[in-house]
């Protein structure tokens, strides 16, 4: 069974038609240098005012800043107006739409215009850094390329890029300390979305890219921040762990002599996976994944559609290192210790704010009585007897930004994350090249990064039929909650 999902379209913003110019004057007439001068002076304008409001640490009202001060500038009064209400910002966001659509379709006329004044704007060209048709053109993350959101050519070179970064900021509430911080981070964006670009006219590659909530960050960043599975150690004398030697007695209890087809499986349709949850700004995937498991072993085998407390193993899992990371195997360890975990209800997730563990704040806990370690080469006989499995995997930049289709990109240089295998699937794709359909398997993948990254909140990964080919190194570490 072939697991399809649908998609709701990207959110556009939609543009007005109009007019710069009379409607009986030729648009022949446009090619003429002076008027096209006329017509960019009037959408820079559009764009200064913009960049006034949002880039200043003095405008009137500001989000975008923590520490900005409310002080009376001097804008002019019609722009200022706009941008007090929603819809005069929804005006000022489709002039430049307008703007950039019209200057795309004079780009040589422009391009002419910018040879002639490159003397006086050469500190400026070096942020022309998305060149259409040279996919060698690579981006160099160079802090010496000077960043003015006052400059009317670094403006225009770069508005397509400045609407985009604002609306990056809007989604994800994104707030910066200084204006000097913000252009750092506009030039990261500029980075990824670079990156991203290049992928996505890959048409070789099976997954497309996207800008999310991560693209403001280096690959640095987001590793220390996000990917902080520590590196698993075999617990000597654990009286909860059955190894792999006691994998064959438990599996033989759930499957029997009942054969499976290796092609699809998908406990999303069987009621046995819970909503996608958020770790949001800590580094809490090895507690997602260990109770994202635990939730899926009571809907499977008891009927009972629950969600527990991260935050409790975060504070109370003295094994493990909180929001600096953690083990999939010392989170089962603390879970049985503990008595068993609460209810999310009782015991809410509040990401890296400081909390003092308290084992008592519910009077019904869900416990697990042992778990299993799940040998490399049976994933999808154990995926498809026993349930979701919480695993490892080596995760990439690449990875960060998936979108949908299935993963085949560059992995991590080490296991790094700690996730949940969901289910496997094949889909048959056109081979670009030879015109023919090509079966491609892949694993299913429940993430910790909220519903809104990936396919909801789900990756697929590549894989083989049997679902030997462990990509990322995916499965390294495998382990299954058992409750009865």
């Amino acid at each position: 069974m072939d697991y399809n999902m649908d998609y709701a379209p990207h959110e556009v913003i939609s543009q007005q038609g109009e007019r710069f110019v009379d409607k009986y004057v030729d648009r022949k007439i446009l090619k003429n240098k002076k008027s096209l001068l006329v017509i960019i002076s009037l959408s820079v304008l559009s764009v200064v005012g913009f960049v006034l409001f949002y880039f200043t640490p003095n405008s009137r009202k500001s989000d975008l800043f923590k520490n900005s001060s409310v002080e009376n500038n001097n804008d002019d009064y019609i722009i200022n107006s706009l941008l007090k209400s929603p819809n005069g910002k929804k005006f000022i966001v489709s002039k430049i739409d307008e703007a950039l659509s019209f200057y795309d379709s004079k780009k040589n006329d422009i391009n002419k215009y910018n040879e002639g004044n490159n003397n006086n704007n050469a500190d400026f060209k070096g942020l022309s850094l998305f060149k259409e048709n040279t996919p060698s053109n690579n981006f160099i993350h160079n802090k010496d390329y000077f960043i003015n959101f006052f400059d009317n050519k670094f403006l225009m070179n770069n508005a397509e890029h400045i609407n985009q970064f604002y609306m990056f900021i809007k989604t994800n509430n994104k707030q910066y300390n200084s204006p000097n911080e913000m252009k750092e981070r506009f030039q990261v964006f500029l980075q990824n979305a670079h990156k991203v670009n290049m992928h996505n006219n890959n048409k070789n590659s099976l997954y497309k890219k996207e800008l999310n909530r991560f693209a403001d960050l280096t690959y640095h960043e987001f590793k220390n921040k996000y990917l902080t599975l520590r590196s698993s150690k075999p617990l000597k004398n654990s009286k909860y762990l059955l190894d792999q030697m006691n994998y064959e007695e438990v599996i033989k209890k759930y499957r029997g002599e009942e054969n499976f087809d290796h092609a699809a499986y998908d406990w999303r349709l069987h009621s046995g996976v819970t909503p996608v949850k958020d770790q949001k700004n800590c580094g809490s995937c090895w507690a997602f994944s260990s109770i994202g498991s635990v939730e899926s072993q009571y809907a499977i085998r008891k009927n009972k559609l629950i969600t527990l407390s991260e935050q409790e193993l975060v504070d109370c899992s003295f094994k493990n290192y909180g929001c600096n990371g953690g083990l999939i195997n010392n989170a089962f360890e603390d879970m049985i210790e503990l008595g068993g975990i609460c209810p999310d209800g009782d015991y809410p997730y509040v990401s890296d704010a400081p909390n003092l563990c308290n084992i008592d704040r519910c009077t019904e806990k869900y416990g697990i009585k042992n778990y299993l370690s799940v040998p490399d080469n049976k994933l999808k006989e154990a995926l498809r007897f026993l349930g979701p499995i919480s695993i490892s995997v080596a995760v990439s930049d690449d990875f960060a930004f998936y979108k949908e289709g299935i993963f085949d990109g560059e992995c991590g240089d080490q296991l790094n994350h700690a996730v949940m295998l969901v289910g496997f699937g094949m889909k048959e794709i056109v081979n670009p090249l030879t015109k023919k359909g090509e079966k491609h398997y892949y694993y299913i993948i429940k993430n910790s990064w909220g519903q809104q990254w990936g396919e909801r909140g789900f990756i697929n990964i590549e894989t083989d039929e049997s679902g030997l080919m462990r990509k990322c190194g995916l499965g390294t570490d495998a382990f299954i909650p058992l409750i009865e």
